[in-house]
């Protein structure tokens, strides 16, 4: 297991347990890469990003499974065909972040190998640049696969959600995210 640094110390060591935890929501989302520096490496790798209604139409057909191929009676059996259904796939946004962030972990290390080698001078930095370049590029293409994972991991979550608790379920939209805004902001205040 590697170890780093804390941000500004010597001395202080961090393990990293997220590379060895359980794959669950929290953890994929604490994983997940950040959407603007997924946004800023795809402009920078010219990668495609996914569409943005990737996580809706994810939503949609996992809703549409749980209303054709799982026991509408509430009860453990439909509870652990809803585990069943969300495990799988947020346990792939997990290994798909996991392997983006080793992946960025050794492009670091290749930068301060680099670094080293121009320091003491020689010909063979070329071969290094190069190499850098290309685990760069594959570092990126990680990332975005960790980010299409995570996207997909929360459209199933977010149908999985309303199954459990029993909501039916309704597309996402702007407006939608907008009135359940307001409408929490107005619960937030009429409890003050």
């Amino acid at each position: 297991m590697a170890t780093e640094l804390l941000p500004g110390t010597r001395n202080v060591f961090r393990f990293p347990t997220e590379e060895r935890a359980r794959p669950t929501l929290d953890l994929m989302r604490a994983l997940a890469p950040d959407l603007r520096s997924v946004d800023m490496l795809a402009a920078a790798y010219a990668l495609e990003l996914p569409d943005a209604d990737f996580r809706d139409r994810v939503d949609a057909e996992a809703a549409e499974h749980i209303v054709n191929g799982i026991d509408p009676r509430p009860g453990p059996e439909r509870a652990a065909q809803l585990r069943a259904l969300l495990a799988p796939v947020v346990a792939a946004a997990v290994d798909a972040a996991r392997a983006s962030r080793r992946a960025w972990g050794v492009i670091g290390e290749g930068r301060r190998r680099l670094a080293g080698a121009r320091a003491e001078g020689g010909d063979w930095t070329a071969a290094l640049e190069a190499r850098l370049q290309a685990q760069e590029l594959q570092a990126a293409e990680l990332t975005m696969e960790a980010h299409l994972r995570a996207e997909e991991a929360e459209g199933v979550a977010r149908a999985v959600g309303l199954a459990r608790s029993g909501e039916p379920w309704s597309p996402r939209g702007p407006h939608a995210d907008m009135e359940a805004l307001l409408l929490a902001e107005t619960a937030a205040r009429a409890t003050m």
